[in-house]
């Protein structure tokens, strides 16, 4: 650190809070109701759910465990977890709410990757906080097939945004002290190796926007690493729940977009700082993750902004 930088010298004393850029993702949340003959089967997805019901009971199997909700009853279902729905058991009609998210801050991921709570049963100050949260998500459900769609997307953010707060609130006091670092049966030595491919993956990345080359494959790292690629795979994988190719993607993509709000940079300047070659490639990439391509994600962005006196 330059001790003449302005507000350095002659300090006594400090600290630098770490850097963050997180992104995360809700997607097929819906609300729904049934009646007695629904039910759903067995399946599994990599990214976590949500599940609570509104109003009857629902009888849930998880990870070969039955779960009998009523209303109010929230389930919390980790990625790569079999799970299915048996329907109301009741005879009668239901209403539930079922939400899919994921994150690609690790450190959040991997916590919430440990916990092995399903029912979120209680009545401690971080499970309020997460059904006050979800109602919020329900509302802007609801809110979502009206007129005003700015609104209600913005309604959705900020619901989204508390309950993000309320699950980082829930692992911190759920988890003992010292914190675990892992699943059970996973050595330190796999946990050590997922996070020098974490490093390396976001160091490359780095790199690339800085320079221009090409952001660092999980071959590269592995063999600078001294393990296989498999092995890599598999260790990154184990600790994340997510392939280490899908979280340098969701790294490139993430710079893309805070590139694409600086409007002095043209989107071949923004590809060629990712490492593309090919500005064509880049944009295919960049609108089968977004679904939309460079320019119409800058337009969308940029009509979004105050206009200037």
């Amino acid at each position: 650190m330059n001790a003449y930088e302005p507000g350095i010298l002659h300090s006594l004393d400090g600290r630098m809070s770490p850097d963050l850029q997180v992104a995360f993702h809700i997607f097929a949340a819906h609300w729904r109701k049934v009646d007695k003959d629904w039910h759903y089967p067995v399946h599994t997805h990599p990214m976590f759910e949500i599940n609570v019901v509104l109003q009857g009971s629902q009888q849930m199997i998880i990870g070969g465990q039955t779960y009998h909700q009523q209303s109010g009853d929230i389930l919390f279902i980790r990625p790569g977890v079999s799970h299915s729905s048996l329907g109301t058991g009741s005879g009668e009609d239901m209403t539930y709410y079922c939400l899919h998210f994921d994150i690609d801050d690790l450190i959040l991921r991997r916590t919430l990757m440990t916990v092995d709570t399903v029912s979120m049963s209680g009545d401690t100050p971080e499970l309020r906080a997460i059904r006050a949260s979800l109602d919020a998500v329900i509302s802007s459900t609801i809110l979502s097939g009206t007129s005003d769609a700015q609104r209600s997307r913005l309604v959705m953010l900020n619901a989204s945004l508390q309950l993000f707060t309320a699950l980082s609130g829930w692992v911190l006091a759920a988890l003992p002290s010292p914190v675990r670092s892992t699943v059970p049966g996973v050595t330190e030595n796999t946990v050590a190796l997922a996070n020098a491919i974490e490093g390396l993956l976001q160091e490359s990345v780095f790199t690339a926007a800085a320079t221009g080359s090409r952001a660092g494959s999980i071959e590269d790292i592995a063999a600078k690493l001294g393990y296989s690629p498999n092995h890599c795979n598999r260790a990154f994988r184990q600790i994340y729940g997510l392939p280490p190719r899908q979280y340098l993607s969701d790294l490139i993509i993430r710079h893309a977009k805070l590139l694409l709000l600086d409007n002095s940079l043209s989107v071949e300047r923004i590809a060629h700082r990712l490492g593309y070659r090919d500005v064509s490639h880049f944009s295919k990439q960049f609108k089968r993750w977004t679904g939309l391509p460079p320019m119409g994600y800058r337009q969308l962005t940029a009509e979004s902004e105050p206009v200037k006196e």
